[in-house]
């Protein structure tokens, strides 16, 4: 099964996020998603209670961690605007571990999605190579995002139905 662990936000920045994320979304006709940081996607589902078990004895959570910039991807749809957050050494450890408990592959470099270039049929939309609209969702995001710091916990696994590009099949299979 493809499925990757997530952490997500505090209550009140996740509700922020999710507002900001749905208003993009229904302005450019994507799909609307919760905000998360990726720990790890796990090769396999027999690593799941592996990662259950490390969570649970891990001090690591919650992680905070800082914003570094908003930047935006012409090249990368699931990366089309995101916050880039400090990779700090905590948050290196927590997923470097479970990235070898579970067999994933090196995760990209920490981030929070604000915007996928990827429409309800899971095809990318004929404007994701526009630079100029993508640097314009970008500066709207720096302007709404006024948080400095998050707070990551509440690990999860989410399984898309199919491939991920079908972002409304989206679920949480298992909370660690």
């Amino acid at each position: 099964m493809v499925a990757s662990i997530w952490l997500k936000l505090s209550d009140e920045q996740e509700a922020s996020l999710r507002s900001l994320i749905e208003r993009l979304a229904g302005a450019h006709g994507t799909v609307p998603f919760q905000p998360h940081l990726t720990v790890c996607s796990p090769q396999s589902e027999a690593s799941w209670d592996a990662a259950a078990e490390y969570v649970r004895r891990s001090e690591a959570l919650p992680l905070r961690v800082g914003k570094k910039r908003i930047s935006f991807s012409t090249m990368a749809p699931m990366r089309a605007v995101v916050i880039e957050v400090e990779d700090t050494s905590e948050l290196r450890a927590f997923r470097e571990d479970l990235r070898r408990i579970t067999g994933a592959a090196e995760p990209p470099p920490p981030h929070i999605s604000l915007f996928y270039a990827v429409d309800h049929t899971g095809q990318q939309p004929s404007w994701s190579s526009d630079e100029s609209m993508l640097k314009s969702i970008a500066e709207e995001c720096a302007r709404c995002v006024g948080a400095s710091v998050f707070l990551l916990d509440h690990p999860v696994i989410v399984a898309p139905d199919g491939d991920w590009a079908n972002i409304r099949s989206w679920r949480v299979v298992r909370t660690l």
